[in-house]
């Protein structure tokens, strides 16, 4: 009877010793739930800060058209996530104001959209171009042969209007959606 008695105590204790390491555990993971939560969101904003940080070198920059077209040919392969518009001089172009200090407004149709295609319109708010559209779809994705050929055609000379001359002077300013996330950059020659 004693040994019923001593293994009924020790089933007991170990059944108190169970619930008290789960008790023990289950208050960890709730406290650790909410720390990994916050780690996540942080991870998650530095790593979108470290996305932007590749554009940062182009806000409210004067660039040369060496710079354009190398962001050209740097981001090709991103259509569909960025868009890169260009305005040029060629054939008698007038000159597109992205100065954010004294622009009002930008007319996308002043520019020649390499990368990416948009429905989408320009406007300006708080010193920021902000590309917003009715569709879902606020950048469209290019062919691998749509986004070469308007490549070649921004380094041929030959192709006036859109011709990127690599000494001349452009005005950058990036571009946000509305979220305020980066979605591409927009140079403007100046005169």
């Amino acid at each position: 009877m004693e040994g019923n008695l001593s293994k009924a105590l020790w089933l007991g204790v170990t059944i108190l010793l169970f619930i008290a390491v789960v008790t023990v555990g289950l208050s960890l993971f709730g406290g650790m739930k909410d720390v990994s939560s916050m780690a996540n969101t942080q991870v998650g904003a530095i790593a979108q800060s470290m996305i932007e940080e590749e554009f940062r070198m182009y806000d409210g920059k004067e660039v040369k058209g060496d710079d354009v077209l190398s962001a050209i040919n740097a981001y090709a392969g991103r259509s569909g996530e960025i868009i890169i518009l260009v305005s040029t001089l060629g054939k008698g172009g007038t000159p597109v104001n992205i100065d954010l200090t004294n622009a009002t407004s930008v007319n996308i149709s002043s520019f020649t959209p390499y990368i990416s295609d948009t429905n989408g319109t320009l406007s300006i708010d708080e010193r920021c171009i902000i590309l917003s559209s009715t569709d879902e779809t606020l950048l469209k994705s290019k062919s691998k042969n749509l986004v070469d050929a308007a490549r070649r055609d921004c380094e041929s000379p030959n192709m006036t209007s859109k011709y990127i001359n690599p000494s001349g002077k452009f005005m950058a300013q990036l571009i946000y959606d509305s979220n305020m996330k980066i979605r591409g950059i927009a140079f403007a020659q100046k005169s």
